[in-house]
């Protein structure tokens, strides 16, 4: 639902469950009009057939290639968010994160939902070794792909470099550093980097980061998955970016 009310995915073919509620069809009937999206209506058993899971919730679709924007597109976007940021008196700040080599689909969703809790300017992954734009990351982003920018780039050191040109802090996560978390500044525009689940961020971007952060951890392990470690350092971003209340 999240994707057809969006319209920016493209949907080949649709399938309705024949047991929908007729207002459920009149809501979905009406959003794919002006998409001229063909659907049709079949058995629950058609549904697990065509996707291979019970678990379709009644709607089915055969989508197009994710349209992902390049390189030139967030060199345009970044320097245009550092300007309004600059004219503006928004409390919140650009903000993007740089996604190396997170294969894992159910990780990958679960970084996009956060980027949207988050409210980022957009999230830049690379041509190799990451997960694309799969229907597994559609489900475990909980539709928040369809509300995010999503950069594909050939070489993320030439794309952290232009960001740090444009005048981006570059940070990165990483439990090696002395640097606490909650004692940095992010209240500029920053570049947060979330590396793979295997060897966190490449040695070639933490070269290029002007600030690395550990997480605080209180317990018995000592690190997070890419995931949970996204999420805390973006709302940290955010929350140091909020006007103070009593």
């Amino acid at each position: 639902m999240e994707t057809l009310k969006s319209g920016r995915w493209p949907i080949i073919e649709l399938f309705v469950d024949s047991i929908s509620s007729p207002p459920e069809i009149a809501e979905i009937e009406g959003m794919i009009e002006p998409l001229d999206i063909d659907m049709e209506t079949v058995d629950a058993d058609r549904l697990t057939q065509l996707c291979q899971s019970y678990e379709h919730q009644g709607l089915v679709a055969r989508m197009g290639e994710f349209p992902c924007e390049d390189d030139q597109s967030l060199a345009e976007a970044a320097r245009e968010a550092i300007q309004n940021s600059a004219n503006s008196k928004t409390a919140l700040q650009p903000l993007y994160a740089v996604c190396d080599r997170i294969q894992d689909a159910h990780n990958f969703g679960a970084i996009l939902r956060c980027c949207d809790a988050m409210k980022l300017d957009g999230i830049v992954i690379g041509d190799r070794y990451q997960s694309g734009i799969t229907p597994h990351v559609a489900r475990s982003s909980a539709g928040a792909v369809n509300h995010q920018r999503i950069f594909r780039v050939p070489q993320l050191t030439d794309t952290v470099s232009m960001l740090k040109q444009e005048g981006f802090q570059i940070t990165a996560a990483s439990e090696k550093s002395a640097t606490l978390l909650w004692n940095a500044n992010l209240t500029r525009p920053t570049v947060i980097l979330i590396g793979s689940e295997t060897s966190g961020v490449a040695a070639e971007l933490l070269a290029m980061c002007d600030m690395q952060v550990a997480i605080p951890m209180l317990g018995g392990v000592n690190s997070l998955n890419a995931a949970v470690a996204a999420g805390i350092v973006l709302y940290e971003c955010r929350r140091q970016q909020q006007p103070r209340t009593e």
